[in-house]
């Protein structure tokens, strides 16, 4: 009999203890949910400095359709997180038809670039749900192509399950991801991949065409930084007949992105940054 009392005591005390343990484990896992991490700073613009953004814009936009269309070799071009966040806070201003780019249940996008590649981000509502969920990216040009791997995805401070992840990625495929088709201005390169192939390694086109003024061109180098990414454009000729020319796209020599030297604009400035 008293060993009947201790077992039960001791059974009691067990399930006591394991719901405890359950529910510290639970309270601290909603909490790494909920967290938003240091780096997710989404900007904010006022409207008064909404045609700022938008001439920084237009010019890199401009900038970049210049030395496309006019320098002979490789050149680099430095953007800043700082641009991309500022395009990406008033881009329902600039362009209307952004509002469809994301789903209504995600909002305020994030871009973080460091030495490692880069996170996109952005806040996640549904009814009373609230958190950040980020993608952590890397991403390197090679001679057939830019690979970008998916290596990290998370909710706050909580790290999602891979199985969960590919199941969502599946269903981009087979809906908003045009997979196995070809964009209208890509150049050489083979279909669009698979999205559900992302955690393993995608191999994305290099060669495209610039649309402002139909130039080609491909890239051959991508370098991060904190705060920062520099990409290596190699402008590629057309045909004499003003058509673009037939890619064999020879790769390019090793280090031919990183090594060439740096072009010039008047004022002597190292072509590096896009403008702001």
């Amino acid at each position: 009999m008293a060993m009947a009392r201790r077992w039960r005591r001791w059974l009691r005390w067990s399930l006591l203890a394991g719901s405890l343990a359950a529910l510290g484990a639970a309270a601290v896992g909603w909490l790494m949910f909920q967290h938003i991490p240091s780096w997710y700073r989404p900007a904010a613009i006022a409207p008064g400095d909404l045609q700022a953004v938008r001439d920084d814009l237009a010019r890199t936009f401009d900038t970049l359709s210049g030395l496309l269309i006019h320098e002979d070799g490789p050149f680099e071009y430095r953007l800043t997180q700082d641009q991309i966040n500022a395009w990406l806070a008033a881009r329902e201003d600039i362009w209307p038809g952004s509002r469809e780019w994301l789903p209504p249940t995600l909002s305020e996008p994030f871009v973080s670039l460091d030495a490692d590649g880069l996170r996109l981000a952005a806040t996640y509502r549904q009814g009373g749900l609230q958190a950040v969920v980020s993608l952590r990216l890397t991403a390197r040009a090679e001679r057939e192509g830019i690979i970008v791997r998916l290596t990290q995805v998370s909710g706050g401070s909580l790290g999602i399950p891979r199985s969960w992840v590919c199941e969502h990625l599946l269903a981009l495929d087979a809906g908003a991801w045009p997979v196995g088709k070809r964009s209208r201005l890509q150049l050489a390169g083979d279909p669009l991949p698979p999205l559900s192939s992302l955690f393993e390694g995608i191999r994305l086109p290099h060669a495209w065409i610039w649309e402002n003024g139909k130039q080609p061109f491909r890239i051959i180098d991508l370098q991060f930084e904190p705060g920062a990414g520099v990409i290596t454009f190699e402008p590629l000729p057309r045909e004499p007949s003003g058509r673009l020319s037939s890619p064999g796209l020879p790769g390019p020599a090793p280090g031919a992105g990183r090594n060439a030297p740096p072009s010039s604009e008047p004022d002597g400035r190292t072509i590096r940054q896009s403008g702001r």
